[in-house]
């Protein structure tokens, strides 16, 4: 009698786990054919950096961060190395947005492509998904995505793919990896997609994480 019941206790213990399995599977599966993810992801905007065209002093710097500016607004003046006194060199915004980074202090000296601000577009406010080339096929503008973002557990942000990148992101690296005969390993690259979002993001803050859930269908 005890053996009959531990041999029942047994086989439901088994198809528990057979059906706990065969549910994942099917939820695996129905991922997979409806769905592409991916955990890589973070806020972004349009940015540009401000900076010098010359070695020189800064005579002024008008911003800090959080400034908001326009389209060819002042930021700050360049006193050239040589040049006359008074020829200051004006260093002007590219785009209207806000500074999300200063660096510039008057009396300084800077050189030529040192930054000394950021200034992003706010308004565009998105997210870059960067999506493993095996599933980067089933990408395209125009799909429907939903973002979820650390800071905001539990808050699902709706977006659409606008760009999908042309080369994978290691591509633009710096120091390209240039791997020796006999120790190559090889890495799934990662394609960067831009994701416009369409409902509200003001809470949002550039570089934070990010999950994204892009629609195949």
């Amino acid at each position: 009698m005890q053996r009959t019941a531990r041999a029942i206790v047994i086989q439901t213990v088994v198809l528990v786990v057979l059906l706990g399995a065969a549910a994942l599977a099917a939820t695996y599966w129905y991922q997979g054919q409806n769905y592409v993810q991916s955990k890589d992801a973070q806020v972004s905007v349009p940015m540009a950096q401000v900076g010098s065209l010359a070695v020189g002093v800064l005579t002024s710097w008008n911003v800090s961060v959080g400034t908001q500016v326009t389209a060819g607004q002042v930021l700050g003046t360049v006193q050239a190395a040589g040049a006359p006194a008074g020829s200051a060199l004006d260093l002007t915004a590219p785009f209207a947005g806000t500074v999300l980074e200063s660096d510039g202090v008057k009396g300084e000296t800077v050189a030529p492509g040192a930054p000394l601000a950021w200034i992003g577009r706010m308004q565009d406010m998105g997210v870059t998904a960067y999506i493993k080339e095996t599933a980067i096929r089933h990408v395209s503008a125009g799909q429907s995505v939903d973002v979820t973002v650390d800071a905001f557990p539990g808050t699902t942000f709706s977006g659409t793919v606008q760009q999908v990148g042309l080369a994978s992101a290691s591509t633009f690296s710096l120091l390209p990896s240039a791997p020796q005969s006999g120790d190559f390993t090889k890495v799934t690259a990662r394609i960067p997609v831009q994701i416009r979002l369409t409902g509200f993001a003001d809470n949002l803050l550039p570089g934070e994480s990010a999950t994204v859930r892009i629609h195949l269908h």
